[in-house]
């Protein structure tokens, strides 16, 4: 199997002082995140996040001087808990040889994960999008998310008996998404099938 698809994350600084910035600074990707599940995208304003997170106005404009820049980074801290998710799937799975049913059994367990545990991460995650769709400053974000999350799914498959790993890849990316944002936008209260219903659409595209 092969490796190098984690989600690539840029050197930062060190030192208490850059520490302490970049606390700041996730606590308020954090609190956007929070705003936009709960409110939506219209309700994220600077002295909102900063309520939120519990910093001063200053800090806000600080680190992210338009509203934009604050959705950004919260559409790439959502899009990396993704990626970093699936990652420590794939690590703890790729030790031994492809199995199709272990990988759909894992995949079908992080997808109800998504629509319970981490139902106000997901609804974010997908508003986000949403908003950010045409946007020149949220296009790289999406080409970066896109590229760890094909380069994950290849490495998987590369042990695998697909011929189309790539065409694969995107199957079962777009088979993943359309359980979840159905299950989240009628809201249903009720998953019993919905793990089932993985395991059986990801055992028929992984064999």
């Amino acid at each position: 199997m092969r490796t190098g698809y984690y989600a690539r994350v840029p050197a930062a600084a060190t030192g208490p002082r850059a520490e302490a910035s970049e606390r700041v600074r996730e606590a308020i990707t954090a609190a956007t995140v929070r705003i936009v599940a709960r409110e939506g995208v219209g309700a994220v304003t600077h002295r909102r996040v900063a309520a939120e997170a519990g910093v001063s106005l200053s800090s806000t404009t600080w680190h992210f001087a338009t509203k934009g820049d604050i959705l950004v980074a919260a559409l790439r801290s959502t899009g990396r808990r993704e990626v970093v998710r699936l990652t420590a799937i794939a690590e703890r799975l790729g030790a031994a040889d492809f199995d199709a049913e272990a990988w759909a059994e894992e995949l079908a367990d992080w997808v109800v994960e998504q629509v319970v545990a981490d139902r106000e991460q997901t609804i974010a995650l997908y508003r986000l999008q949403m908003e950010s769709l045409g946007r020149p400053e949220a296009q790289q974000v999406h080409r970066e998310w896109g590229t760890n999350l094909q380069a994950l799914g290849e490495g998987v498959l590369a042990s695998s008996a697909s011929s189309t790993p790539e065409l694969d890849t995107r199957l079962v990316v777009a088979a993943l998404d359309g359980l979840r944002l159905g299950v989240l936008s009628a809201d249903e209260q009720s998953h019993e099938w919905l793990r089932p219903a993985v395991v059986r659409l990801l055992s028929s595209l992984l064999h």
